[in-house]
């Protein structure tokens, strides 16, 4: 029971309330204790989410009344979840939208979706962007402010682009050739429209730079072809050292863009119209000709129907004397110098040989190769009687029998 001064003295004071309005149906007991002021009761009867329009989440809810209501005025500050600015400052100098809940949250202020917050800028992160840190690009802005960059490539790889290609008039328009994943792969580069129409044909296309240019950034040619198609002004030396001045300079009537092995050599078009026939198409150029690049050749025919200016030697061997024929394929073909079709008649001034003549071995008749001289001298292949006067006599001698 209070004194009846006391009561008295309460009665007469007007009762302050230093947390300013509070909820309706809210009184002190909520918080304190009938002990003291302080400290408050371990579990307080007002649930600040449920009684207040800002529900505590994240690391509000660890904070002390005090953190907000620094004049322990629960009245103030009047602030909604999205109200950020209200407590805390705008590191950001009004670079952003000032709704920090939609990169931010209570857990952390660190903790924000870079990739998804950039991509709502005129410079979404893509490729090799997305793995770097911010003050990577801004790197003259302090603790939170980020100042608006220029989007475009040179802005911020001027220095590269002038070590790869100052002087050598490429473009700045980057995109152009490359992509945002890395500088060395530019998929697509065009090399007819940076060379003024030189399309990288065959085994060019995986050449290195450096094989037709100087190092960069200048890229000064070291060739100076007319287009494409002009072989020899690059491949001179490689001409030279394989081919007479005989040869077109044209290497694509032979040679492909993807090799120089496998040319689909036309001897009848350089050698005035001598085909390889038969088996001279598997020779050897060094059979017919001087070693390269000479190539001159060691026989001169009329044409690829004239054997015998190659292959005198092989007749000497074999016909020499014999009056045969010097027009060899009259008998023989390009394939195999066997197994010639030896039109006898041709030869022998009209002697076909007839019935069992045509097995018969050469020798049977001639003398042995070259001279292969008549071991008879018939009229005509109807004269029996002059091969065959042994046997003649032997079977029908006085009997008056005719020589027919």
């Amino acid at each position: 029971m209070l004194l009846a001064g006391a009561a008295s003295a309460l009665a007469q004071s007007p009762a302050v309330n230093p947390h300013g309005a509070l909820p309706e149906g809210l009184d002190c007991s909520a918080c304190h204790r009938t002990d003291g002021w302080t400290p408050l009761r371990d579990e307080l009867a007002f649930d600040h989410s449920e009684q207040t329009r800002f529900p505590l989440t994240g690391r509000h809810a660890a904070a002390t009344c005090a953190t907000c209501h620094t004049e322990l005025r629960f009245d103030v500050p009047e602030a909604a979840p999205a109200d950020c600015a209200t407590c805390h400052i705008d590191v950001h100098q009004g670079a952003f939208a000032d709704r920090c809940v939609e990169c931010h949250n209570t857990t952390a202020f660190e903790d924000v979706e870079g990739l998804a917050i950039h991509s709502r800028t005129r410079f979404p992160l893509a490729g090799a962007h997305a793995q770097l840190s911010c003050q990577s690009c801004h790197t003259d802005d302090q603790g939170g402010a980020f100042t608006l960059l220029d989007t475009e490539c040179l802005a911020c790889h001027e220095a590269d682009y002038d070590d790869a290609h100052g002087g050598a008039g490429f473009p700045t328009t980057c995109e152009s050739c490359h992509s945002t994943l890395a500088w060395a792969d530019a998929p697509s580069f065009d090399h007819v429209l940076a060379s003024g129409g030189f399309q990288l044909l065959g085994a060019h296309e995986t050449l290195a730079c450096e094989s037709c240019h100087a190092p960069p950034p200048d890229f000064t040619p070291h060739f100076n072809p007319a287009s494409d198609q002009d072989c020899f002004t690059c491949h001179r030396t490689d001409f030279e050292a394989q081919h007479s001045p005989s040869f077109p300079t044209e290497c694509l009537e032979c040679h492909t863009v993807d090799t120089w092995e496998g040319a689909t050599f036309e001897h009848a078009a350089i050698a005035d119209g001598f085909a390889l026939l038969g088996a001279h198409d598997a020779l050897d150029c060094q059979a017919c000709h001087a070693p390269p690049p000479g190539f001159d050749p060691l026989f001169n025919p009329a044409s690829d129907q004239d054997c015998f200016t190659c292959h005198q030697p092989e007749y000497q061997q074999q016909h020499a004397g014999s009056g045969f024929p010097t027009t060899c394929i009259d008998c023989h073909t390009p394939d195999d110098w066997a197994g010639a079709t030896f039109e006898h008649a041709a030869a022998s001034g009209g002697f076909a040989l007839l019935g069992a003549h045509d097995a018969l071995d050469c020798q049977a008749c001639h003398a042995p190769p070259p001279g292969f001289d008549p071991l008879f001298n018939p009229a005509s292949d109807q004269d029996c009687f002059t091969c065959h006067q042994d046997d003649y006599q032997q079977q029908h001698a006085g009997s008056g029998f005719p020589v027919q």
